[in-house]
């Protein structure tokens, strides 16, 4: 079974070789190999469905066990799962399940034997091992229960999963997984040596000066006696620190001395020791030690043999180690550096050596685990060198050269495909791109790689916090680890990357460059939730040190804290926390804000503070436009809050919807978009469409010669589809019933979790259990086949349209109808059909500026691709742009892109997308754009984007600029053909323009 490592007899119905029997424990059977070495097992159909490997021993002349260096023979019958490793890593923690516990040994075999099936799970197999170790190396997991092992099986094993490790590390299948094994590997002593070195050395230490041992009369020592069981019985990497403090002790005469070095150096107390217990045996180490100054050259030796088997984490012996396994040209420059480590140009010269070194263990034909630590010890110690720098005194040439080498350090052992893009694009920059250093238009370009860096960043190391936190809790919950570790595990394994090299030199670096580019000196760090833009809360002036542990679900606030520290957490109910100090973009409170969808955002400016400071006390609203932060008073006020914390307490403001007209037709065409038939989407798209300006305009004007304007072809499902559809399933209808009623009865209880709860039930019984009708159905597969060539299909179409329908019970959407007084029964939901048009280019075109206001100047964002990444919330600026009303178009570039990801069309097939068009959306006063999905019909691709050679960065040829005036003069005709300033949606394939939406812009 999934999970289990229990053993069991092979299922009933398995046909068996001949000769098998029962081993006689009643959980494995013997099988015998024929004449050609070959052992066959069949499962016939239905038999054996739940077994998820078949899993053997080899056995010689019935009583030699042949064991591999990997484990038992597994024979996988389905492809591993982590959820399954993770069951049977954190079972094994749990002590109640063993009469004796567990110790390290036994942990050690564990992973060993699941180490292959976690690199075919992926990077959550992968995470599953490395929080296990981590746990273990942390001394969250026992090191000393359960039985005895011997010093040569542990220095065998030690090497065995050492050894895997670093070639997982190099060559797992994807670069999460592989950053996982090298973390992993960060945890592990070396192994090898041989372990009985350990046994016989301590044994002939003793014999040779004369110390008793057991009844074989000499010199008392109690510490010798106490640590000699522990070397016989379950040796450890914490003998290297013993004997490290033992020679402390033989050179001052002074026991107290002994204690003091261990936990000095290692933090380990005397409790520590006397709970190291070889089995049942010994009570721990308590000591006293003998003072014997003739011991200090023979447990030198010793010292040396232990380091052999259990060393390799500092620089210095991972090096004794790798020597021989590298050239020798950078084996000899490693040791040069290693005679200078405290001079200045040190640091620089590692990265260089470990780029160089990648070749040997990386794309090598062999992955020396030797090598593989020395890496990492090298990596480490860089990264605490840098962060131990004060770079007060640097100009700003030299904080970005710093930084650059920062991220070749992170990049010479670590597999990230978006902070690769970013790099080429920030190197590119600081070296000699064609542009004056410093400029104004260098420093914009500069500022775009600064933040695609910062975004990499953060999406790697938040995914590496999030992969690692989730075994952590289910393998912590099983072995009863303390709490307040386990809650920020995740957290502390980014502090300890080496990308916190790199934060640190974020902060130093982009103040200069923004100043410089001439920014808003907003500087964001988490982006926030969507509904921001409706309600965010009351504004509270106060220190986030000073809330911790508060509850303000029932009355959201925004709280303005001077003063941050970067290791508070986010109280329930604050919607966003605005300060006037630089935050770490890997910080415990923006990875928390990231995670929480809190908005979390920086304005040094005092100006700029003094206004936020002035809205005190007021219900307010958000507004994320390129760089800039909108605050703005919110029109919805206490009937938001009054939403989010329980019953109706009456709304402050209501909204009249757009009264619908019940249609005969399951589907209309454009002709037959009218209002109240369709929403205000449809019928715009229909008027642009039609058109006989917009559709000549490309032919009258100069700007536009060799491009084209153009409106796609669409259909809808009209208001009354939605309902007729319900109607005709008389299961489900009453299933709605029910589900609505849960809704309501939430909202009259205050629960929130309820309601969210019933609100979910409403969107799954429409997107799994409506079913079709008929006529529909006749509908929809003549309208499948008027796109993407006849190839969408039909349960797909309509599945798509199940999930747009579904989104009128989205919480966001629920709360937001129900502050503005409009009545569930009175929100129509249309659909709008339509190809999605494989953009190049995604554009939104504001015709009247919303951040000045100014009406005479038109502000528009693009990114590459489809405009998902616009509109999506998604991280990252875009590229940004005023144009003046007048001839020509003059344009100021406001910032350029960073959004690091693409989004595109399915390539060869093409899709179509469903968007809502309800009769609830862009009206005065309520935020209903946005509110409800739009689903395509097959998920779009998304790919990184290489703004090293992108066009909108560099204006190659023009390109940038040709559209730039292309946008401004079409968005400038749509608003003259529409009488009012419009906020245009659309994209740009070749050099083509298609306008996809066009709406009243809300001033």
């Amino acid at each position: 079974m999934e999970g289990s490592d229990e053993w069991c007899l092979p299922p009933e119905g398995a046909v068996l070789p001949g000769g098998t029997n029962d081993s006689g424990d009643g959980k494995a059977s013997r099988s015998p190999f024929d004449g050609d070495g070959k052992l066959t097992m069949t499962f016939p159909r239905g038999v054996g469905d739940d077994v998820a490997r078949v899993v053997g021993i080899l056995v010689r002349n019935n009583s030699d066990w042949l064991h591999a260096d990997v484990g038992d023979l597994a024979v996988p019958l389905m492809t591993p799962n982590a959820n399954g490793i993770l069951k049977a890593l954190s079972q094994a923690e749990n002590t109640k399940n063993q009469e004796h516990g567990t110790n390290l040994y036994n942990r050690f075999c564990r992973i060993n034997d699941k180490l292959s099936e976690s690199q075919q799970a992926g990077p959550e197999g992968a995470a599953t091992i490395f929080a296990t170790l981590r746990l273990s190396a942390m001394r969250q997991l026992a090191w000393y229960a359960g039985g005895n092992y011997q010093g040569k099986d542990m220095a065998h094993m030690q090497e065995v999963i050492c050894r895997r490790m670093a070639l997982a590390s190099a060559t797992a299948e994807d670069g999460a997984s592989r950053q996982l094994y090298r973390a992993a590997l960060a945890t592990l002593p070396r192994g090898g040596g041989n372990g009985d070195d350990i046994r016989l050395g301590i044994l002939q230490l003793m014999r040779e000066n004369g110390i008793k041992e057991g009844h074989r009369p000499g010199i008392e020592d109690p510490f010798i006696a106490q640590w000699h069981q522990k070397l016989h019985s379950n040796t450890t990497v914490d003998d290297i620190y013993i004997c490290e403090a033992y020679l402390h002790f033989l050179h001052t005469g002074n026991w107290d001395d002994f204690w003091t070095h261990l936990w000095d150096n290692h933090g380990f107390s005397r409790e520590d020791l006397a709970s190291m217990k070889a089995g049942w045996r010994t009570e721990g180490i308590l000591g006293p030690g003998n003072h014997l100054p003739q011991l200090i050259n023979p447990m030198k030796h010793f010292y040396w043999i232990l380091r052999v088997t259990h060393g390799g984490g500092n620089m210095n012996s991972a090096m004794d180690h790798a020597n021989g396994h590298m050239p020798e040209d950078i084996q000899g420059e490693i040791y040069g550096v290693f005679d200078n480590l405290d001079e200045p140009w040190v640091p620089n010269k590692i990265v260089e050596l470990r780029e160089r070194l990648s070749g040997t263990w990386r794309y090598g034909e062999h992955t020396n685990r030797d090598v593989v630590l020395l890496d990492i010890a090298m990596e480490k110690f860089y990264r605490n060198k840098i962060e131990g720098m004060d770079f007060s005194q640097w100009d700003d040439d030299s904080r970005l050269g710093q930084l650059e080498m920062s991220i070749r350090n992170v990049m010479v052992g670590q597999d990230f495909d978006r902070m690769g893009a970013a790099f080429s694009f920030f190197q590119k920059v600081n070296g000699d791109c064609g542009l004056a250093r410093w400029s104004p238009e260098w420093s914009k370009v500069m500022d775009a790689a600064l933040e695609s860096v910062s975004l990499a960043m953060e999406y790697h190391m938040d995914e590496l916090c999030r992969l690692s936190q989730h075994p952590a809790d289910v393998i912590a919950e099983q072995a009863g680890c303390e709490r307040s570790y386990i809650a920020n595990f995740g957290e502390e394994v980014v502090r300890g990357h080496s990308m916190f090299a790199v934060s640190k030199l974020l902060m130093e670096t982009r103040p200069a460059v923004r100043a410089a580019a001439g920014r808003s000196p907003w500087e964001i760090a988490a982006m926030g939730s969507p509904h921001l833009s409706s309600y965010a809360g009351k504004v509270t002036v106060t220190s986030l040190e000073d809330v911790q542990g508060g509850d303000f679900a029932a009355d959201p606030v925004v709280l303005l804290s001077a003063k941050l520290g970067g290791l508070e957490d986010i109280p329930p109910g604050v919607a966003a926390v605005l300060t006037s100090s630089p935050v770490d973009l890997l910080s415990h409170i923006a990875i928390r804000a990231r995670q929480m969808g809190v908005l979390l955002a920086c304005m040094p400016d005092s100006g700029g503070w003094a206004e936020l400071m002035s809205y005190s006390g007021a219900d307010v609203k958000f507004d994320v436009i390129g760089e800039e932060i909108l605050v703005k008073k919110s029109e919805l006020g206490d009937a938001a809050a009054a939403t989010v914390a329980g019953p109706d307490k009456g709304a402050a403001i209501v909204v009249d919807v757009t009264p619908t007209v019940e249609s005969e037709k399951w589907v209309v065409s454009e002709q037959e978009y009218a209002e109240g038939v369709v929403g205000g989407k449809s019928q715009m798209l229909a008027k642009m469409s039609f058109s006989p300006t917009l559709s000549s305009y490309a032919m009258t004007s100069p700007t536009m010669v060799g491009s084209d304007v153009k409106v796609p072809s669409s259909c809808a499902l009209p208001f009354g589809s939605f309902d007729k559809a319900i109607n005709a399933d008389e299961a489900t209808l009453g299933k709605l019933a029910l589900a609505a009623a849960a809704v309501a009865a939430a909202d009259d209880h205050g629960d929130a979790k309820l309601r969210r709860d019933a609100l979910e039930i409403l969107r799954e019984i429409i997107q799994l259990q409506l079913a079709m009708p008929a006529e529909l159905a006749t509908e929809l597969t003549l309208t499948s086949k008027a796109y993407c060539g006849g190839g969408v299909d039909v349960r797909e179409l309509y599945a798509a349209i199940k999930k747009v329908w579904a989104s009128k019970w989205t919480e966001r959407a629920y709360l937001s109808r129900k502050s503005c007084g409009v009545e569930e029964e009175e929100l129509k939901m249309a659909a709008l059909i339509m190809e999605v048009v494989p953009a190049d280019y995604a554009f939104v075109i504001h015709t009247a500026n919303p951040v000045s206001g100014d009406q005479g100047e038109i502000f528009g964002e693009v990114c590459v691709g489809l405009g998902e990444a616009l509109v999506g919330n998604e991280p990252g600026g875009a590229l940004s742009f005023t144009a003046k009303k007048t001839k020509g178009w003059p344009a100021t570039i406001r910032s350029l892109p960073s959004k690091p990801v693409a989004h595109l069309a399915p390539e060869g097939i093409g899709t179509i997308i469903v968007r809502s068009d309800s009769n609830g959306e862009d009206l005065e006063g309520f935020a209903g754009a946005g509110l409800y999905d739009s689903v395509t019909v097959t998920p779009t691709t998304t790919k990184v984007v290489d703004y090293a050679e992108e066009p909108l960065i560099w204006d190659t040829d023009g390109k940038r600029t040709r559209m730039i005036a292309k946008l401004s003069e079409i968005a400038c005709a749509i608003e003259t053909e529409m009488g009012a300033p419009q906020d245009i949606e659309g994209c740009v394939v070749g050099e083509n323009i298609y306008i996809l939406q066009s709406r009243a812009q809300q001033l």
